[in-house]
C-alpha cells in the first residue's frame, strides 16, 4: 500500500482463478456438523494471518494466506458451515462483491459488513498429535499418528503393536528402536 508502483493486468488471471476456487466451495451441500481439528487449525491460522496483516496494512501477504487456506480447505474436502461462514466474512474486505453473495447463499438477509470480524482462538493451532515416520534402518516406510503427550515408551510400543510393523520386519529381529519424540521412529534390523 505505501509503494507507488505501475499499473499492470499480469495478476488478473491469477485472482480470477482464486475466486473461482474459493466460490466452489460453497457451491456444494453444506454441513453443520462439527469439522475437523485440521480444518479448524486451517481457518484460525489464516484469521491470524489476515488480523495481522490487517493491522500491518499488508495486504498481499493477505492474499496468499488465503489462497493457502483455500488450498488446504479444498484437499480436505471442507463443507462444514462453522469453517465456510467466518472465511467468507474474512474474505469481505478484500473482495466484497463476491463476499456478499456468497453470504446471501448461506441463506443470510442482512449484509455482511455487518457482521464482526472472527476472532482467532490460540488453542485451535496447539498441536496435540504428530504423525511420526516410521523408518526401517533408515528407509522410511509408514506414517503413525501419536499424541505428543506420549513418551518414548509408549511411542515404541505403539509403533510395534501396528499391523505394518510386522509385515517390514518379516520375522527378522530388531537391535534397536530409536525413537526422537515429535520427530521419527527409526527401527534398526
Amino acid at each position: 500500500l505505501e509503494q507507488h508502483k505501475p499499473w499492470s493486468t499480469e495478476g488478473i488471471n491469477g485472482v480470477y482463478n482464486f475466486l473461482r476456487k474459493f466460490w466452489r466451495l460453497y457451491q456444494q451441500e453444506l454441513t453443520d456438523a462439527a469439522p475437523t481439528k485440521a480444518q479448524l487449525k486451517t481457518l484460525h491460522k489464516t484469521i491470524k494471518k489476515i488480523r495481522e496483516d490487517l493491522n500491518q496494512y499488508s495486504f498481499n501477504t493477505s492474499v496468499s494466506a488465503f489462497m493457502i487456506c483455500v488450498n488446504e480447505l479444498t484437499d480436505q474436502k471442507c463443507q462444514h458451515r462453522a469453517i465456510l461462514e467466518p472465511l467468507v466474512v474474512l474474505l469481505s474486505p478484500f473482495a466484497p462483491h463476491i463476499a456478499e453473495e456468497l453470504w446471501q447463499q448461506l441463506g443470510y438477509k442482512g449484509g455482511i459488513s455487518r457482521v464482526p470480524f472472527p476472532n482467532f482462538d490460540p488453542e485451535q493451532l496447539v498441536e496435540n498429535e504428530f504423525d511420526y515416520p516410521v523408518s526401517f534402518n533408515g528407509k522410511m516406510r509408514f506414517k503413525k499418528q501419536l499424541s505428543l503427550a506420549l513418551n518414548q515408551a509408549a511411542v515404541t510400543q505403539a509403533v510395534l503393536d501396528d499391523p505394518q510393523t510386522e509385515k517390514y520386519l518379516e520375522g527378522k529381529a530388531i537391535k534397536k528402536i530409536i525413537v526422537v519424540p515429535g520427530k521419527i521412529v527409526n527401527i534398526v534390523i
